[in-house]
């Protein structure tokens, strides 16, 4: 959301600023040795935490044109400072940021957070960023505790839809987490999306859903991902009147995907402080919707904290939730539990010729989400694919590796190519052997000619998905020849 600078005077702030500035020249040294070019302020409010230290919690929230001097609140030093006693105070591990406007002040803000680092979306290191975002527009951004999280990547995307973005391309950073011992990667994008309940500002919402559902079926189809960010437009129905929502494509692929969020657009909560919406959310992948801690996800009320909230610091509330990571025993979309990853199905003698067609799918029989990172999947000959970091197979789901990428079928999501260009399964008899990240075989099976003799046929368990069942042809057990990443039956998981 935008708007024009307010022209009221902050009489009281105004009065008592010049006192509060001139009494702190901070150090740079108390600033974890980084240069703050604006200065520091002492703490102008006290703000509870909403962050723990045995959950990863994630925040988002716009800051209204911050740091500039045209729009949004009149007084850009006190905006910083609150800004900064509410993130402080909050103490979230992850933020997704939008507005921010100048450098300068985002290099301030950084400055006076020790144990932060962030990325601004017009950052060197962000591929594309400088090509997207100038100095002087709104910016998206993100910003991690260094206790909790390192940064591996950082990147725009759906450049080529930047239209219907307004012209604010999404950020994507990952990120490695260690919380409470345990350690996993994630993919945040930080996201803003186009303002307004005119019609043509809606379709380029939706618009910009489409593409990014896209982005997010092709490109992370079992990886654990949050969108956040200022969605401009609610997940029930939309603020553009007698139009749905223009997310609506994701509300209705449950399967895949959650808004936690929705729970408070349900309720009634609104996110900023001028409208009854509820437009700041947050997305989840089933992967990471699985570690979601149940019920925890709020707006939060930072202007029962800062003076004059609306006005000085910005028009938006954060939004913020809680996640488990590492073990998959999270109360949301998933149950508690551990979890079990099988062999179900081996396609060894592939359609024709194109080993690439050649497949091993994986099912987790389990009751809790599987972190695959750095499981392989070896023949009797070696390792022939491993696992990226961040993968999770949720309890009740599929994964498929294939030979190749060519012969990935149109629309099957839940499939991968192998790592190492192949599979290269005999048809006269193979092992497939299937371990953990620390090498410790989770299922194998060495099958003869008699399962993998016919063109096109795999074996799979039957029953099919069993922990118990026993390879066969997959024509003895179904009408079809086979059914990579689906049961047996060509039903979904």
């Amino acid at each position: 959301m935008t708007r024009v600078r307010r022209s009221r005077a902050l009489l009281l702030l105004g009065a008592l600023l010049p006192a509060l500035l001139s009494a702190c020249d901070t150090p740079t040294a108390a600033l974890g040795g980084r240069a703050d070019p604006l200065g520091a302020s002492p703490r102008l409010a006290v703000v509870p935490a909403q962050g723990t230290a045995a959950t990863l919690d994630v925040a988002n929230w716009n800051l209204e044109w911050f740091g500039s001097t045209s729009n949004g609140p009149t007084d850009e030093k006190l905006q910083l400072h609150n800004v900064r006693d509410v993130i402080g105070g909050m103490d979230a591990d992850v933020w997704g940021l939008e507005e921010v406007v100048t450098q300068a002040h985002w290099d301030s803000l950084k400055a006076q957070l020790p144990g932060y680092a962030g990325v601004l979306a017009s950052d060197a290191n962000v591929t594309s960023g400088s090509t997207y975002y100038s100095a002087s527009e709104q910016k998206v951004a993100v910003l991690y505790k260094t206790s909790v999280a390192s940064l591996v990547s950082a990147k725009l995307i759906l450049t080529g839809n930047d239209t219907d973005f307004a012209g604010r391309p999404p950020l994507e950073v990952k990120l490695h987490l260690t919380v409470n011992g345990a350690s996993e990667d994630l993919i945040v994008i930080v996201l803003h999306m186009k303002a307004f309940n005119d019609v043509a500002s809606w379709q380029r919402r939706q618009n910009a859903a489409v593409a990014l559902k896209s982005y997010l079926d092709a490109t992370y189809p079992t990886q654990k991902v949050m969108v956040v960010g200022d969605w401009n437009d609610d997940v029930d129905t939309s603020i553009t009147a007698g139009q749905p929502s223009p997310f609506a494509a994701f509300v209705s692929d449950a399967a895949r995907y959650t808004f936690p969020t929705k729970a408070l657009t349900d309720a009634g909560v609104a996110s900023t402080m001028s409208y009854t919406d509820m437009i700041d959310h947050q997305l989840d992948t089933n992967e990471q919707w699985a570690d979601y801690v149940a019920g925890s996800v709020k707006v939060f009320r930072a202007d029962q904290y800062i003076t004059s909230y609306g006005t000085t610091t910005t028009d938006h509330l954060p939004v913020i939730s809680r996640y488990t990571i590492g073990s998959g025993t999270g109360t949301g979309g998933g149950t508690t539990g551990s979890a079990k990853v099988i062999v179900n199905e081996i396609l060894a003698n592939e359609p024709g010729s194109d080993t690439n067609g050649e497949f091993v799918e994986l099912v987790n029989v389990g009751t809790a989400s599987a972190d695959l990172s750095g499981w392989t999947i070896s023949d009797g000959t070696g390792v022939r694919h491993t696992f990226a970091s961040g993968t999770t197979l949720a309890a009740g789901k599929a994964i498929v590796v294939f030979g190749g990428a060519s012969a990935i079928p149109t629309g099957l999501t839940n499939a991968v190519a192998a790592s190492t260009g192949g599979l290269t399964l005999g048809n006269s008899g193979d092992s497939v052997i299937l371990k953990n990240g620390s090498g410790t075989t989770q299922d194998s099976f060495t099958y003869p000619s008699s399962l993998s003799g016919t063109d096109g046929v795999s074996m799979n368990r039957s029953p099919d998905a069993s922990a118990t069942g026993t390879f066969v042809l997959h024509t003895s057990i179904s009408s079809l020849s086979s059914s990579a990443g689906k049961h047996a039956n060509g039903t979904a998981f």
